[in-house]
């Protein structure tokens, strides 16, 4: 596979969310990041996130993520994913994983294969691959010995303690939406932060975390999907930065800095409104004869304080 080959990345632009720069000065500073993404809050509010699932997912509260407000948060995210065509594929790929290896304790490519939609059985394959290793990226699939790809690249501790809860909702074929969408909402929350790390590194070589999964133009070109990194950043910086609520004006405004307006930023404004049929339960919408308002659900907000106090803790102790 050549996929994840050394790249080289223009500076102009803001390689998670696609903020396109014009000051030279931002080019410099911030060569593959923009002020957005590149915060420290940011940065600190996703950590935060990461390890509260990882603690409650190791522990095989899997099933019980409609109860536990970082499992429900990252079962949100990926609401915002699935909505991404490109994107949803490795959804559905992640999801069939999850009950090959709860069942079996391990997952076969032929498998997953079957979960890609269209494409010629080398395209299918390429976008298995992509997700395998974009999976050992985030840890749920570890080094391992022996000559098919499933036996280089086993089950980590972490996958096999989520999938353990996995078998107490009896599922054979697939799992519940939210359950499948906690995965994957946990996996590019963690992945947006290893590609945040990488850029801030210099991207050195193939692309790391959620990049792997960035679609590819004909000539080989990365693609930002900015119709889920952009809204998804715009909402965990609001959040880390202490914001409750926000306007559709203010989204709008943001969006078009990042090259996203008419149909494209009025979807994601009807998401977010559940104009668009939708589970997620990141904000709740407000209409004022013109225009939405959006505040945050309640128990992310709580979320967020208790992170915060966490962290205060931690300095005076």
């Amino acid at each position: 596979m050549t996929y994840f080959t050394n790249i080289q990345l223009s500076n102009d632009r803001c390689w998670i969310c696609g903020y396109k720069k014009v000051a030279k000065s931002e080019m410099v500073l911030l060569p593959y990041l923009c002020h957005w993404c590149s915060k420290e809050q940011v940065a600190t509010l996703i950590n935060d996130l990461i390890m509260d699932a990882e603690e409650h997912l190791n522990q095989g509260k899997l099933d019980r993520c409609e109860d536990i407000d970082v499992l429900s948060f990252s079962a949100d995210i990926c609401e915002l994913g699935v909505r991404h065509p490109y994107l949803k594929q490795f959804s559905k790929i992640l999801s069939t994983m999850a009950v090959q290896v709860a069942l079996e304790h391990k997952y076969t490519p032929e498998r997953l294969l079957k979960a890609v939609d269209g494409g010629n059985m080398s395209t299918k394959w390429a976008r298995v691959y992509e997700c395998i290793i974009f999976l050992r990226d985030v840890g749920l699939l570890e080094p391992g010995e022996g000559m098919h790809i499933y036996e280089r690249y086993r089950p980590s501790r972490l996958l096999l303690a989520l999938t353990a809860s996995v078998e107490a909702v009896n599922v054979e074929r697939e799992l519940p939406p939210r359950v499948a969408g906690c995965i994957t909402g946990y996996t590019w929350l963690r992945g947006i932060n290893v590609t945040i790390n990488w850029l801030k590194e210099g991207a050195q070589g193939g692309p790391k975390g959620i990049a792997k999964l960035y679609p590819r133009s004909e000539d080989k070109e990365l693609l930002i999907p900015k119709l889920f990194t952009a809204p998804t950043m715009y909402l965990l910086g609001h959040l880390a930065n202490g914001y409750d609520e926000f306007s559709e004006g203010d989204l709008r405004a943001w969006l078009s800095f990042r090259g996203i307006s008419g149909d494209d930023a009025n979807s994601i404004v009807n998401s977010l409104a559940r104009i668009i049929p939708s589970n997620h339960r990141l904000v709740n919408p407000f209409y004022d004869g013109y225009s939405y308002h959006f505040k945050f659900n309640p128990s992310y907000i709580r979320m967020r304080e208790r992170y915060r106090e966490r962290r205060r803790g931690r300095l005076t102790s």
